[in-house]
């Protein structure tokens, strides 16, 4: 059928896209595409870049990794002096959003060695509570954060939690979020990682937000600082913010907290010549993460962990990225493609994995993992645009596809030990699927079609009835992005829906040829829209609720797409007739403004409307960076002055829109000494401290 044929026509591309290495070079898809380079526009004059009614917490206040008598919280404080000079700073957690019901106090002390971040494990607490929790310094109180800590053996009987993934700065507003924030139900936030990009200003996105949504630095992130400014940039977002405020976070990181495409020895956005050496980013990153994430730091920075919620659910996050993955192989006619020995998750973790699924007395094993798992039968598409069977599918090998002996393993290792009621939650698509976890699928044959040529067939397989959901495994949720580039920003809607309605469905070619249903495991797909998905757990059923939102207008009003769920002891899917209903109990939401304290004085010396985020590193010896942010358009004249006064580099004369800014700045000419940067705007200035050492 001609019709059908034109579809195919973008389709190879679009897989390109969508699938394959992002690279971080220039293209001509227009507006609402990816990887354009622009000159940095004015955003709108009424845009803040920060909230000054925080002050000195920014950022913001988080909290993660619950267990049943502890907690991680977690802050930032911005001195308004960063000569590098240890910080106190209170905190205190209650039963109460007032914080007077007190049940635990204590300091931290913090520097610029960890980017003036807190992180407090606090311990002693009731299993299956809710806590309130709060930071002072300055003078000054931080928002009031709301936490959960986990539930003992028989004391819960319902869980819900947001899963999400892949939430890129630049590619719309974070309205998921928000969404998230305002629930009063939900026990945790499950977050699959690309919990940011690490690519340059103005190179992968939507254009048409890009004047309100600048990321800093402006480059790519290579350095400890570049990590550092990304994350402060991201979590002066308020609806990450919010969201971080109400709930803890369970999170596991993707490649882009690194670089696109990593495996544990490299990644394919990363060059070694220019770059530097794979294992100093990859410690940069790990630090920034483990400064930046209330993830609980186990003395080796590793993301596998497991977190159990009574006898109802183990929750296992692993490490599909960084542990222990082998390179990618993109060619499936590569026989090294399908070694035993070929590994995604590495011996030890593959070995922890084992041990958790057999040993877990949970009704239902929860797999919190990067890669979609099930296999993703894409070569079909080849068949009518030149392109081979062999080149669609070789674009698909970043996943569990490209690691095919490993996954067969891991089936068999559920199978052959009977365990029931495994599920496993994916991000890293940007769009939502759920599949009946079956190895394999289908059985695919390749016959010769007279006057076509060789063809791909999807065969029924013996080992699985996709009408009745025999022989699968397990379960497999797919979240959507928070507003990552999907299949429409990438082509466009006609094609992404035309993919969407076929992906899953018999290929008739032309008149008397059917090649089968490549993907009857895949019993929902949706290629267009981005948000999350509520994972709903009870005793006899787990069920995976779609939600989803603009991402180009700033507004958290949603639609419910579709409900899966599995049944206990099934391990298959079925459709749902609508969303689960809200738990029984709702939370009381933390304030959304912070504790007013009588001892809180504004500083008549900072300039109005500008502040300095971060200044690193200080001491400095060859490069300083300045990291700071304005909430309306200034004259700005940075200048860099010694400790008598005078001016010896002068940084930055011109107007500056309201946004995020980096300025570096060359020390190596500069005796060693004290210095300070000298801001000024009209009839206001500001200072702050430089050690050349």
């Amino acid at each position: 059928m001609r019709p059908f044929y034109s579809l195919f026509t973008v389709v190879a591309v679009l897989f390109s896209f969508c699938a394959s290495a992002q690279t971080d070079q220039p293209n001509s898809f227009g507006k609402g595409g990816t990887l354009i380079q622009h000159d940095r526009p004015f955003r709108d004059a009424a845009a803040k870049s920060f909230n000054e009614g925080l002050a000195p917490f920014f950022h913001g206040v988080a909290s993660g990794d619950p267990l049943e008598d502890r907690v991680i919280i977690w802050t930032r404080v911005t001195p308004e002096t960063m000569d590098g000079s240890p910080v106190s700073v209170e905190w205190r957690m209650a039963t109460d959003t007032a914080l007077t019901e007190i049940v635990a106090t204590g300091s931290f002390t913090t520097s610029s060695s960890r980017d003036y971040t807190v992180k407090v494990d606090v311990t002693g607490l009731e299993s299956g509570t809710t806590y309130y929790y709060g930071f002072t310094a300055f003078g000054a109180n931080s928002l009031t954060g709301k936490t959960k800590t986990t539930p003992t053996a028989d004391a819960v009987d319902h869980l819900k939690f947001g899963v999400v993934s892949c939430s890129n700065y630049q590619a719309g507003y974070f309205n998921a979020y928000g969404a998230l924030a305002a629930r009063t139900d939900l026990d945790a936030i499950i977050h699959l990682g690309d919990y940011l990009y690490e690519y340059a200003d103005f190179v992968y996105g939507s254009d048409s937000i890009w004047a309100d949504r600048q990321v800093e630095p402006s480059t790519e992130i290579v350095s400890l600082f570049d990590y550092r400014a990304r994350y402060s940039t991201y979590r002066l977002d308020t609806n990450l913010q919010r969201l971080h405020q109400q709930h803890p976070i369970i999170a596991v990181w993707d490649d882009h907290e690194t670089a696109n495409d990593a495996y544990s020895g490299g990644a394919e956005n990363h060059q070694p010549d220019t770059e530097g050496d794979w294992d100093d980013r990859l410690n940069r990153a790990r630090k920034a993460y483990f400064e930046w994430l209330p993830i609980r730091d186990n003395g080796e920075q590793r993301v596998y962990r497991s977190i159990s919620y009574g006898d109802i659910a183990d929750l296992i996050m692993l490490d599909t990225r960084i542990e222990g993955r082998d390179q990618q192989i993109n060619d499936i006619e590569d026989p090294a493609l399908y070694a035993a020995d070929r590994t995604i998750l590495g011996a030890e973790q593959k070995s922890w994995l084992f041990d958790q699924l057999s040993s877990s007395a949970a009704k239902w094993k929860v797999v919190g993992q990067q890669v979609i798992f099930s296999e993703f039968n894409v070569g079909w598409a080849g068949a009518a645009t030149g392109a081979s069977f062999q080149q669609t599918e070789n674009l698909f090998l970043d996943i569990w596809d490209g690691y095919p002996a490993e996954r067969q393993e891991v089936v068999d290792y559920i199978s052959d030990n009977e365990i029931d009621n495994v599920v496993l939650l994916t991000g890293d698509f940007h769009s939502s699927f759920a599949f009946d976890v079956a190895q394999p699928p289908v059985d695919l044959q390749f016959r010769e079609v007279p006057g076509v040529g060789t063809l791909p067939f999807y065969d029924p397989s013996p080992n699985y009835n996709p009408t009745t959901g025999e022989g699968s495994v397990a379960v497999e949720f797919a979240t959507p992005s928070i507003n990552s580039a999907n299949f429409d920003e990438n082509i466009d809607p006609a094609t992404a829906f035309g993919l969407q309605a076929q992906i899953n469905n018999p290929i008739v070619p032309a008149p008397g040829i059917s090649l089968g249903n490549p993907n009857p495991h895949m019993k929902y797909v949706e290629l267009v829209q981005h948000g999350y998905f509520i994972l709903d757990i009870k005793e006899d059923s787990v069920q995976a609720d779609y939600h989803y939102l603009p991402i180009l207008t700033d507004s958290i009003n949603e639609s419910f797409g579709r409900g899966m769920y599995t049944l206990n002891g099934e391990n298959h899917l079925n459709a749902a007739t609508g969303p689960t209903a809200p738990k029984t109990v709702q939370d009381v939401p933390a304030p959304l403004a912070p504790p007013a304290l009588v001892s809180a004085v504004a500083n008549p010396d900072q300039l109005p409307g500008f502040r300095v985020l971060s200044v690193y590193p200080n001491p400095a010896s060859e490069f300083a960076y300045l990291h700071y942010g304005l909430n309306k358009t200034m004259d700005l004249n940075i200048s860099l002055v010694d400790i008598n006064g005078r001016v010896v580099k002068k940084l930055e004369q011109s107007r500056k829109p309201a946004g995020l800014y980096t300025l570096a700045s060359e020390v190596t000419d500069l005796p060693s000494g004290t210095y300070f940067y000298r801001i000024a705007s009209g009839n206001h200035q500001s200072t702050q401290v430089l050690i050349r050492k």
